[in-house]
């Protein structure tokens, strides 16, 4: 029961959650890093990412009976009324840890709220704004996590990126159903090339170490597809996968380039745990 609890919630993919926070944290911590600020942060981004899952499958309930029978609400293994209250409960939370840090993160995490639920309810059948809300949480997520400072347009061109390549996730994402997506695959590697080009960019003049972690970031989202030969549905999703695990490698680029390694490698490492839940757990 706990397992079909964790796979409803799409466990694996708070880790990515909290990269994206440790990205705006870092980034918006010149002098003295607010440890106790940090961890509301990091509780309110991963309650909004849980619920946002959570209530997906709930409203994808008609369609997972029929294209996904074995997870946990079509299955039987959970009811929709106890994942409909399980939803609402992480949204609750994770307006409740926001207020913790301050009005600014309270807005950040109530305007988010609106857009999980939109999506979930609604923009996810529409495929362009669907995709778009989604780069916009994401984007929001690391907002969320600068919010303990006044807001300053700096953090706003270090969120773009992962607004970025979120957009190409989501795009091919979309198609993960489908054998061979081929106008999804060019999106997909279009996007990736805009984000990788932006923080070439962004990151020009500031020293050369991340340099080395963007040829991995590269090479983690271009070899799929030249080493992955079989075109199927579970190829899409192979790559979905991997390109949701590499969110933190972006992250801590980013962090690398205007802030410093120690921090960089601790947002790095949200990679491993999402890695070590992804061997008994999917995440798309």
């Amino acid at each position: 029961m706990i397992k079909s609890y964790f796979q409803l919630v799409r466990f694996p993919g708070i880790f990515t959650a909290f990269s994206n926070i440790l990205l705006g944290f870092f980034l918006s911590s010149e002098f003295i890093i607010d440890w106790l600020n940090l961890f509301p942060l990091l509780a309110a981004s991963g309650f909004l990412f849980l619920a946002g899952m959570t209530l997906n499958d709930y409203f994808d309930y008609n369609i997972d009976k029929n294209e996904r029978p074995d997870r946990p609400l079509p299955s039987g293994k959970i009811s929709r009324k106890a994942t409909l209250y399980l939803g609402i409960a992480l949204f609750v939370a994770a307006n409740i840890s926001a207020s913790f840090v301050g009005f600014q993160a309270v807005m950040i995490s109530v305007i988010m709220t609106i857009l999980i639920l939109a999506y979930d309810i609604k923009l996810k059948n529409i495929k362009t704004i669907g995709i778009l809300n989604l780069s916009s949480i994401r984007f929001l997520n690391v907002i969320l996590g600068s919010s303990m400072v006044l807001f300053n347009f700096e953090i706003i061109w270090m969120s773009i990126p992962i607004a970025i390549f979120v957009a190409g996730i989501s795009t091919l994402a979309k198609t993960e159903s489908s054998i061979y997506p081929r106008k999804a695959k060019i999106t997909n590697l279009v996007l990736v090339l805009f984000t990788i080009s932006y923080v070439m960019v962004l990151t020009y003049d500031s020293g050369f170490t991340h340099w080395l972690v963007l040829g991995v970031f590269v090479i983690v989202n271009y070899l799929p597809w030249m080493v992955i030969k079989e075109k199927s549905s579970k190829t899409t999703q192979k790559i979905v996968t991997i390109q949701l695990l590499s969110i933190p490698l972006l992250d801590a680029i980013l962090v690398m380039a205007f802030s410093n390694i120690v921090f960089a490698i601790v947002t790095m490492s949200m990679i491993f745990p999402a890695y070590v839940a992804l061997r008994k757990l999917y995440l798309t």
